[in-house]
């Protein structure tokens, strides 16, 4: 009797994680017949270029000129297409058609050599790509630091109608620390950090505070600058949560930019734009597997997910 007082619990969960088993492989194969092969857009971030092909490994935040030259010859002779990140957005809220293996390609930071190394690039392939821009950073160039854009160059390249230039934040893409021995850091972005001079962390205010305003700021400066409108913003490293996504909101960002790993389709969140990292020495067989699109049911089900998800994060945002 009391074996079979314990093994009658046991024999109970066995029999549920089964079930949960069976739903959650019937629920992948809905979720594949349902969408079938939707198309997917892949989002490619590139940061600083380099005319030095000895770029080590390690820094994927420097590319090769020559490298960033064979993946766009790479597109352009495979039968990619590029389109401007606004004509994804468009897709992804209402539809419609886009172009067979359209792709879509962004800058981060607002490096100089985005536009004396990856601009005639794109010239001469004529693709259009959106520049991020850290708005603190427009200034003459700082003796070690890289060169930054200017708003002259800027200029030229948004009246060439390929570039598109968008915010992120005015200046904090950046580590805080978050605590008084100054060992843990964590972006500015979701982080509280700690402030030595009052010995404490700020305040959830003082949090909201910086982040709005530095949002705000960020599209003001941009708008002045370059006399456009600004309503998308990439996140700085990636780092997002809840608050910041409310306050970026707030002042005035429609479309948020992520560094989160995949594609992007028809009903997934405008606040939630997939992109894939392309920068560095990577060898072209893994740049043309990162560009197709992936119909495993692992991926389905993770697309599926994410966009179910984000409708819950939409209306807690609002």
């Amino acid at each position: 009797m009391r074996k079979e007082r314990i093994l009658k619990p046991l024999r109970k969960a066995a029999a549920g994680v089964v079930l949960l088993l069976i739903f959650f492989l019937i629920w992948m194969t809905v979720l594949t017949l349902l969408s079938g092969k939707a198309q997917r857009i892949p989002v490619l971030v590139y940061h600083n270029f380099s005319w030095d092909d000895d770029v080590p490994d390690y820094n994927k935040l420097l590319t090769p000129r020559r490298v960033f030259l064979s993946q766009m010859e790479y597109l352009h002779d495979n039968g990619y297409h590029v389109i401007p990140l606004k004509k994804l957005i468009e897709y992804m809220q209402s539809g419609g058609e886009l172009p067979e293996k359209a792709v879509v390609i962004t800058f981060d930071d607002g490096y100089e050599s985005n536009y004396t190394l990856a601009y005639p690039i794109l010239k001469r392939y004529n693709m259009p790509a959106t520049i991020f821009l850290i708005a603190g950073n427009v200034r003459p160039s700082v003796p070690g630091e890289p060169s930054m854009l200017t708003w002259e160059e800027m200029r030229e390249m948004e009246l060439s109608g390929l570039i598109d230039v968008q915010a992120h934040t005015f200046d904090l893409h950046h580590k805080v620390f978050i605590d008084r021995e100054r060992n843990r850091q964590e972006p500015a972005v979701t982080a509280r950090a700690y402030l030595p001079d009052l010995e404490r962390r700020e305040t959830a205010k003082e949090y909201s505070d910086k982040l709005y305003n530095d949002f705000f700021k960020a599209r003001a400066t941009i708008e002045a600058g370059l006399q456009k409108q600004v309503d998308t913003m990439a996140w700085p490293y990636g780092a997002y949560n809840i608050s910041s996504m409310r306050l970026a909101r707030k002042a005035g960002f429609k479309y948020l930019l992520t560094l989160k790993m995949g594609m992007n389709e028809y009903g997934d969140s405008v606040l939630a734009i997939r992109r894939i990292d392309a920068g560095g020495e990577m060898p072209m067989s893994k740049f043309a597997k990162l560009i197709e699109p992936d119909y495993s049911y692992v991926r389905q089900f993770r697309q599926v997910t994410f966009r179910y998800l984000y409708c819950f994060v939409e209306f807690f945002t609002r």
